[in-house]
């Protein structure tokens, strides 16, 4: 059962973290100290001999409906998967229902103490059209060909994005060998939603939904120094 084993490790390295007495935790997939069968019953509860900060923030990277609400009520931070601009409101429902469950238990939880860094590729280029190309490749390996057919978390975002019918044809194509048209079936608005790419006047204005899409952070994948340094000007951090 991932969900509960992911549920009780972050607990678990809380605690380690705090270092507020012996370490003991009694889920539903992990005990310690460990009791199940076989055990001598001597297990003894321990405590870091690591003098950390004991404030550590615990990021998640998680994307499905159960694992955002385990991501906000427990976690200090949110790296979500595929997130693009205009999705926060897909997603909110299920950080606030985090943010209530959290509540329940005594931790007061709310938007202003949690983090949500997206990811972003960025490219500065006058050829668009070839980093989408590009890009498909990957996306079509991701959508038609991981995990199984019916159960494939990348094609059922696709899904979520308004692309049904796209993420249907791409996994038909892909599964059927036909690699290359499952890449060329994929639209160039469904890439250049998801990043950054152009002159560096349209990355300035495209920027603009991606400042304004709920996150309070942003990565770049870039190789380009200019695109680094482009970036860290509309972020206000460039050195001047």
């Amino acid at each position: 059962k991932p969900y509960w084993r992911l549920r009780d490790y972050i607990q678990i390295m809380r605690k380690i973290f705090e270092r507020e007495q012996p370490v003991t935790h009694d889920g539903s997939e992990y005990q310690l100290p460990f009791t199940g069968e076989g055990t001598t019953g001597l297990g003894k509860p321990l405590t870091s001999i690591l003098h950390t900060n004991t404030d550590l923030p615990i990021w998640l990277g998680s994307g499905s409906e159960a694992t955002v609400k385990l991501t906000a009520e427990l976690c200090d931070g949110w790296l979500p998967m595929h997130f693009v601009p205009g999705r926060m409101n897909h997603f909110r429902p299920w950080i606030e229902e985090g943010f209530e469950r959290a509540k329940r238990r005594g931790v007061d939880k709310n938007w202003q103490d949690f983090e949500i860094i997206g990811q972003c590729p960025v490219q500065i280029t006058d050829d668009v059209t070839s980093v989408f190309r590009k890009a498909k490749d990957n996306i079509a390996l991701y959508t038609g060909g991981m995990g199984h057919k019916d159960v494939n978390f990348h094609n059922q975002h696709m899904v979520q994005r308004g692309y049904p019918d796209v993420a249907e044809r791409v996994q038909e194509l892909y599964l059927a060998g036909r690699k290359e048209e499952a890449a060329e079936s994929i639209p160039d608005e469904y890439v250049d939603e998801a990043g950054l790419y152009g002159s560096p006047d349209r990355i300035r204005q495209r920027f603009l939904q991606w400042s304004d899409s709920g996150l309070t952070g942003l990565n770049i994948n870039t190789g380009q120094e200019e695109a680094i340094r482009l970036m860290a000007d509309l972020a206000g951090t460039s050195k001047q």
